[in-house]
This record gives structure tokens, sequence and C-alpha cells, in this order.
């Protein structure tokens, strides 16, 4: 596979890179900027809920009222974030019972076949076997990011994402995903000097097919890591991040163009890019004209109530 990975690249691929490393400021300003991301840092409670909101349970397949389910779970235990402590595992065991309840009381998730609460234990980070909770407490750690941040700041961005991936139910698609989010909300890491930026590189079926595009079908027979270090290599060359590159040609493909044809017409012609953003822009403009209105008219009539 050796003669299949690249070190020089040709202007499409250029461009390319380029291009999605614009796009990546709409979702570093607009879909993640959010002051939960950089305070998480700080508290050790509140990085736990983010990763369980956001990065859990963001495997294909997962039930949407699983990190729901999550968040409410600790909030009961720890009282957001006041009785906060480096858990234990005996804790572990009492919030894997605390998520079963809840599935069942608030959310009724049985199976009506076999009587038992439907919580996918099996893949669930929550579950008190190898769960978040438990990995915390077998590894003595307090906060979560600030634990990943320290780790890749100090070159040991391995050993950060063997810990990620140690969480039952995290993969490496999370992992990497989780990796590349701290690198980017820590004001303290410089991406030139991350030990293994591959790692940071998540590739779902965005970014599988986006790589198709740019590079044919022989990107296919590569490995994961292959694929990763692919990528840093062709942004290194364009001189834009390779953590930007990722997060823009995900969000273009999955937020903007939604759909592989479209991708691919914007990654061979500029023309047709803006087009498709154009449109996107139209669509998004339209959905707040009407939701402002709703709410005009709500409040003329929370008005008309009052007086």
């Amino acid at each position: 596979m050796k003669n299949i990975i690249k070190n020089h690249f040709n202007a499409l691929q250029l461009n390319a890179a380029q291009f999605f490393d614009k796009i990546s400021a709409v979702y570093k300003n607009g879909l993640v900027y959010h002051e939960k991301f950089i305070r998480q840092f700080d508290n050790g409670y509140k990085a736990l809920r983010v990763f369980l909101d956001t990065y859990a349970y963001a495997r294909q397949g997962a039930a949407a009222a699983y990190p729901q389910i999550a968040c409410e779970c600790i909030s009961r235990e720890y009282v957001d974030a006041q009785n906060w402590h480096k858990p234990t595992i005996s804790e572990a065991k009492h919030l894997w019972s605390v998520y079963r309840k809840i599935a069942m009381d608030s959310f009724n998730l049985l199976d009506k076949k076999t009587g038992k609460v439907k919580v996918n234990g099996d893949c669930n980070p929550m579950n008190s076997d190898k769960g978040i909770i438990f990995q915390l407490a077998s590894n003595n750690i307090e906060n979560i990011a600030g634990h990943v941040r320290t780790l890749i700041k100090n070159g040991n961005t391995h050993n950060a994402y063997d810990f990620i991936k140690s969480i039952k139910g995290i993969g490496d698609k999370i992992a990497s995903f989780y990796l590349r989010d701290i690198a980017h909300f820590a004001d303290d890491i410089e991406e030139s000097d991350i030990v293994d930026v591959h790692l940071l590189q998540p590739i779902d079926t965005w970014l599988e097919q986006i790589l198709k595009i740019l590079f044919n079908s022989d990107i296919m027979k590569l490995s994961l890591r292959n694929k990763q270090k692919q990528i840093v290599n062709l942004c290194r060359e364009a001189k834009v991040s390779c953590l930007s590159f990722n997060q823009g040609a995900w969000l273009f493909g999955s937020q903007i163009a939604e759909d592989f044809e479209r991708v691919e017409s914007a990654i061979t012609d500029t023309e047709k890019a803006l087009l498709i953003i154009e449109k996107h822009i139209d669509k998004k403009q339209r959905y707040l004209h009407e939701l402002s209105n709703v709410l005009k008219i709500l409040k003329k009539e929370m008005w008309g109530q009052i007086l």
C-alpha cells in the first residue's frame, strides 16, 4: 500500500483542502460556539456532561434518548457539579442502575417481549463495566477533558486516544472526534506541536466519500491510519490546518450539501460550490423568517392576555 500514499498533490486536491479549511469557520463559530466547551477544562462535572451529551453517543444507531438519560443520571447524583469529585467504582455501579431506572421510568425504554430495559448495555458508555465512570475511577481521573488535553500537550496523543477508546461503546471515529475538538478548544495546544496528529482525524461516511472524490477508489484500499495520514500530508502541502479541514469537510457534507453528488460537484466546480452555499443560506433564512413570524404572533397573543 505504500505506493498509494502521496506526499505531493494536484491543484484539485489542494484547492479542496483550502475550501474545507474556510468552511470550518462555520463549525467553529456556529455549530460549537458555546461557553460549555471552553469551561469544561475547569470543572470535571462539566467536562463529563459535555462528553456524554456531545460525543459518547455519537455513534450511528445510538438512541436519541441515551445522552439525555446519561446527563440526567449524573445531574441527579452530583447536583449540577456541586458534589463533583473523582468518581469511585461503586459509583459507577450505582449510576448504571440509576441510568436503567431513568430509561424505564422516564423514557419507557422497555422491551415488551423480554421485560428488560432497552439501554444497549454492550455498547453503552454509562455501563458500570468499563464505561466512562468506571474508567475515570480506575485511572484516578477527575476531569476527562483536562486529562486528554494534558496528554496531547505532553506528546502522549496515542495514550489519550487509547484512553478514550477504552471506554465502552467508543470506537475509532468518536475517539478521534473527541481528541480533535479538545485540541481545538484548548488554548494552550498548537496544532504544529501535536504528536501523531493524524489520530485527531475522525473519518465517517462523509470523510470517506470526500477522500474517494479527491483520491479515487484507491484510497479505499488504505488502512484507517493511512487515510488519516494522507489527510495530514495534503493539509501540510496546502498550508492549512488538518483539524480545520476535517471539521469543514464534515460540516459541508452533512449540513450544507447533504448529498454526495453535490459534494463532488462542489469540489470539482467552484461556481457550483457557491450555488450550493447560497441555496443553503436561502433555506436557513426562510426558516428563520418563519420562526420569527411565529415568535411575533406568540408575543402578541401573550400581551393580549396580559392586557
